[in-house]
């Protein structure tokens, strides 16, 4: 899931800030032509290396690339970039497709990549706040909010929380997933 959202913010970068590769803040540091027989089918697909993103110039016939964590597939275009981890190939012999090899991070680059752990939990945000809070999810929590002493100030159902009219204070807020059950708690600091 972290690849797939990482491989989503590389392809809007290079969407919003490049109609050509020559663009890319990130220079080419390597250019390779493959050929179909070079990685015919997944079990022979080529992997992006570590510390490098790709970009394609000229594909002939059909190449696909691969996630291998979530086994998320799809076309490669000329509009496609792949972060490291990812597989490329083709089940066509006879076509063949242009790579260029870019460094995540060169020097006087504007565009960097390190590589974080994602956390996938839910998240109560902005905190601190002056008015709303939400939570980072669409599922339906019942909330709870509790001034610092433990007195109940809130009870609602959703998942965002106007605290526009408590006073400045920090609150603990309780949220149980309707669904799963699962409990969650955060401390809220309202300014």
């Amino acid at each position: 899931m972290k690849k797939l959202f990482t491989l989503t913010i590389m392809l809007i970068t290079v969407a919003v800030n490049a109609q050509y590769y020559n663009q890319l803040s990130n220079p080419v540091v390597d250019v390779a032509i493959f050929k179909g027989s070079d990685a015919l089918g997944p079990d022979n697909a080529i992997t992006v290396p570590s510390g490098y993103f790709l970009t394609f110039g000229h594909v002939q016939e059909a190449w696909d690339w691969i996630d291998t964590e979530s086994g998320f597939t799809a076309d490669i275009e000329a509009s496609t970039a792949l972060p490291s981890g990812y597989k490329f190939y083709t089940y066509s012999q006879s076509g063949h497709i242009v790579v260029y090899v870019h460094e995540y991070a060169s020097s006087g680059s504007t565009f960097s990549y390190t590589e974080a752990e994602l956390d996938n939990s839910v998240k109560l945000f902005p905190n601190p706040t002056t008015s709303e809070v939400a939570l980072n999810s669409e599922k339906t929590y019942e909330i709870e909010v509790f001034d610092i002493l433990g007195n109940k100030v809130m009870e609602l159902v959703g998942n965002s929380i106007n605290m526009e009219h408590l006073s400045n204070a920090t609150y603990i807020v309780n949220a149980l997933d309707v669904e799963s059950r699962e409990s969650l708690s955060y401390k809220v600091i309202k300014k």
